[in-house]
C-alpha cells in the first residue's frame, strides 16, 4: 500500500519545520513527548502552524502525563485549550478519555461537541489502546458516529513492539467503519513504515522518525 501521509509527532515549531522539509505531510504537535505528549503552550502552537502553512496540525488536548481518566476540573481545562486553539486558527485536535477500560462517553460527548462548534476536527489518540479489547469494536462504532474518523493506535501496550500487535491493528483495520482511518503509531519509524502498511493495506501513517 502506497503511504500517503506521514504524520510526524514534534514538540517544537523547529522540530515541525525539520520534519515538514524531510517529507511529513501532516504534524501532531506535543509537549513532554516523553510523557505521551500532552497539551503544547499557547506560543508552541502559534509557531508551529505558522511555519506549518498549508500543512495539517493536530494538536494534542491532554492535560497531564499518567492515565487518560480525568476529573471535572482537567475536563474543564481540555475544553479551555479547545477554544485556544480554535481562537489561533487551530483545525484538528486529538483527546482521549478512558476510564475503568472504557471509554468515557460522558466526558468525551462533551468535548467532542465543544470542538464540533468550534469547528474542530477531533481524532482519538492512544488512549484508545487502554480500552479493553472486547469493548474496542464498540467505542470505535461510537466514535465514528460522532464524527470523529480517525484513531491513532499502538494496537496493545506500548512496551510491546508494534511489529508484534500488527495481528491486533489488522483487526482494527478491517473492522472499523468504512470511512475510519486507523492510524498505527509508536513504533512505525521511516525503515518500517512501508512493511506496516503493506501488512495492514493502510495510507497514513504516525510516528517521531517516521521521516
Amino acid at each position: 500500500m502506497t503511504i500517503k501521509i506521514k504524520e510526524a509527532a514534534v514538540d517544537s515549531a523547529d522540530r515541525a519545520q525539520e520534519m515538514i522539509a524531510r517529507g511529513a505531510n501532516r504534524i501532531e504537535l506535543n509537549a513532554r513527548l516523553d510523557l505521551g505528549g500532552i497539551t503544547p503552550d499557547t506560543r508552541t502552537v502559534i509557531d508551529t502552524l505558522t511555519v506549518a502553512g498549508n500543512i495539517p496540525v493536530v494538536v494534542m488536548v491532554r492535560p497531564r502525563g499518567g492515565d487518560f481518566a480525568y476529573d471535572n476540573t482537567e475536563l474543564n481545562q481540555m475544553l479551555e485549550t479547545l477554544q485556544i486553539i480554535a481562537d489561533l486558527g487551530g483545525q484538528c485536535v486529538t483527546f482521549g478519555v478512558v476510564r475503568n477500560g472504557a471509554l468515557d462517553m460522558d466526558m468525551m460527548s462533551t468535548l467532542i461537541e465543544t470542538a464540533n462548534t468550534l469547528k474542530l476536527d477531533v481524532v482519538m489518540h492512544m488512549a484508545f489502546d487502554e480500552i479493553v479489547k472486547d469493548q474496542q469494536q464498540e467505542a470505535m462504532n461510537w466514535l465514528f458516529a460522532h464524527g470523529v474518523t480517525r484513531i491513532l493506535t499502538h494496537g496493545g501496550s506500548l512496551t510491546t513492539p508494534i511489529t508484534e500487535l500488527l495481528p491486533q491493528l489488522k483487526f482494527l483495520v478491517d473492522h472499523a467503519p468504512v470511512g475510519m482511518t486507523i492510524l498505527p503509531g509508536g513504533g512505525v519509524t521511516r525503515d518500517n513504515a512501508d512493511k506496516i502498511a503493506d501488512i495492514l493495506g493502510i495510507s497514513e501513517v504516525h510516528g517521531t522518525k517516521i521521516v
